[in-house]
């Protein structure tokens, strides 16, 4: 098989499509005389004219028509293949939004195992309350909390929710375990959402209780305030159970006895466009992202 040298076919390719060798040259970078030897050389390999050379510029002759059709086609099929080829060899950021609380306790102490798996790939993570408009902000991924669905977006269900009261063994030190008579309510620690705790002790049968008063406690803007609060032997915090599942497991937070985890309607989801997996790395996260879902929903409880 004969083949023409590559760079010919480059200088020819521009030439037919600007049906001008200026226009050519200015966008090769080259001057207008590369370019016409090049065309030159060109046609003596192939033995033909392939344009035609009129006063007001250029035509192509119907061999120059053919081969500007062949060679457009093969130019744009190697600049595809390169560019999945660069593209691998690349670093990627991945975007993704949620609120500080779920970045925190959940997924920034994850993420050291996708980086691992995936090197190339570098995760920024944006923690706002904001409901983020995805696609005009550039954001790949978010992470709502609620009951979807998501106009627009396609959403996958990832953690379910419920409410749990926590503390740090250190709070009930010598016992093992933490009982309900042991809450009180200058234990308490809260979040933005003070009346949880009010129906958690509805939960658990202690309205009207004098000593807790679910009013009363240290309130944190975000839910993450509170158990760094809890971890310190601070109080009580009341907390989405997935998101405290490792501190449980480790026992540097431990459950209380007799608990009656308070159930909610609300789950947290993985929120995207849905043009977004056709890229094989926005993907690779998406899978990743979910399957650590999958496996904190098939753990067992490790309430102490």
């Amino acid at each position: 098989m004969r083949l023409p040298p590559l760079i010919a076919i480059r200088f020819f390719e521009a030439a037919a499509r600007h049906l001008s060798v200026r226009r050519a040259a200015a966008e090769l970078h080259v001057t207008p005389g590369a370019v016409s030897q090049q065309v030159r050389k060109l046609e003596d390999f192939l033995g033909c004219a392939l344009f035609e050379r009129q006063a007001r510029g250029l035509a192509l002759t119907a061999a120059g028509r053919d081969y500007q059709s062949a060679c457009g086609e093969a130019l744009a099929r190697i600049g595809q293949a390169t560019s999945r080829l660069l593209a691998a060899h690349e670093r990627r950021v991945v975007l993704v939004s949620c609120t500080p609380s779920f970045a925190a306790q959940w997924l920034v102490p994850r993420l050291q195992t996708f980086l691992q798996q995936a090197p190339l790939l570098d995760v920024h993570v944006s923690t706002t309350e904001r409901l983020v408009d995805l696609q005009a902000e550039g954001v790949q991924f978010a992470v709502r909390h609620g009951r979807g669905p998501y106009a627009g977006l396609q959403a996958e269900r990832l953690l379910d929710d419920e409410l749990i009261a926590v503390c740090s063994p250190r709070l009930v030190a010598p016992c093992r375990t933490a009982r309900l008579q042991d809450i009180t309510g200058e234990r308490l620690l809260h979040d933005g959402q003070r009346d949880d705790w009010r129906l958690w002790c509805q939960a658990q049968g202690l309205t009207g209780v004098q000593w807790v008063d679910a009013a009363q406690g240290v309130v944190f803007a975000h839910s993450n305030g509170a158990v760094e609060a809890a971890l310190a032997g601070q109080g009580f915090a009341l907390v989405r159970r997935t998101l405290v599942a490792r501190e449980l497991a480790a026992r540097s937070l431990i459950g209380v006895q007799g608990d009656a985890a308070l159930p909610t309607p609300l789950a947290y989801h993985l929120v995207y466009p849905p043009e977004t997996l056709i890229d094989p790395a926005l993907r690779q996260f998406r899978d990743w992202i979910v399957a650590q879902a999958a496996e904190e929903r098939g753990a067992p409880g490790a309430l102490a």
